[in-house]
């Protein structure tokens, strides 16, 4: 709680909310209509509270002139906002695709390697449930390439770690909690095998630089938070890092997006799945596979 006199955000009107989320929206590209206000209210007093400005008013002037020059002030601002909710397994579906059916599908191509892609990776979850998804796939750990990138350092700092209180590892199966976890005073760290099979990578998927080509990319409850037009940006170039064949695999509250050529998109319970057409006037590859998931 802010002692007598400190500013908060509860000092800014609501012309004052619809400038600062006008200002988030410009220069990150997140969205924050009236209904994520108290979110942005209760981070923003997180940063005003350490900032030292005597006025709630001054500290939004004095952001947006930080924005300007991406200072460290809008900065701080910036990585508060950003949302790590995550978990291990959080769409069963998506890698009950992954295991059955990509990564047998795509090493039947007979390609060396297969690369995938974790975008917002947060915290390290959904990196980690990928890995432990390609070591029960049966296909060989050597010939898959994770890498795995998030804005924030910060959760990059705890996905490298990979370490996880007890709380964040229950659900997992008893096997994968034996097989890729070793416990100790601080939680449970995943085993040296599932960690270097992961390069964690800071990356803002935002600012248009290339990420590479991938024949699998999960971006799932990414595009949600941030503005329509960075939502269809950041699809496009998802879309440009796949390979041909390759398949981009989305949450549902993402929403579908990428246009009907060249992708075709199967709707799961959990999200959407997209798969880049192969281009018939190509030599074909062996082993490609429509996909048809079951349900249940």
């Amino acid at each position: 709680m802010a002692s007598p006199g400190t500013p908060t955000p509860d000092d800014l009107t609501a012309a004052d909310f619809e400038r600062l989320a006008a200002l988030v929206a410009e220069r990150s590209g997140l969205a924050f209509g009236e209904a994520r206000w108290p979110f942005l209210r209760n981070r923003a007093r997180e940063v005003l509270a350490r900032a030292g400005f005597t006025s709630a008013r001054r500290w939004l002037e004095e952001l947006a002139v930080s924005a300007e020059k991406r200072g460290g002030l809008y900065c701080e601002l910036e990585e508060a906002l950003q949302v790590h909710e995550t978990g291990f397994f959080r769409y069963e579906e998506h890698h009950r695709a992954l295991r059955e059916l990509v990564l047998p599908a795509l090493v039947r191509t007979g390609e060396p390697r297969v690369r995938i892609c974790s975008v917002g990776c947060a915290t390290g979850e959904e990196a980690y449930s990928i890995a432990m998804t390609v070591r029960e796939s049966g296909v060989r750990p050597g010939t898959v390439d994770i890498v795995a990138l998030d804005v924030s350092r910060s959760a990059l700092t705890h996905a490298v770690a990979g370490t996880y209180p007890t709380g964040r590892v229950a659900a997992l199966p008893p096997e994968y909690l034996g097989r890729y976890f070793v416990s100790g005073p601080r939680g449970f760290t995943v085993v040296p095998a599932l960690r270097q099979m992961i390069r964690f990578r800071h990356h803002d998927i935002r600012r248009g630089f290339y990420i590479g080509k991938f024949d699998v990319i999960f971006c799932c409850d990414v595009l949600l938070y941030f503005t329509p037009t960075v939502k269809q940006e950041v699809l496009a170039r998802l879309g440009e890092s796949l390979t041909e064949g390759g398949y981009l695999f989305l949450g549902r509250a993402d929403g579908p997006g990428l246009p009907a050529s060249p992708f075709s998109v199967r709707d799961l319970p959990t999200g959407f799945v997209y798969r880049r057409t192969v281009d018939r006037a190509a030599p074909a590859k062996t082993g490609t596979v429509a996909l048809a998931i079951r349900h249940g």
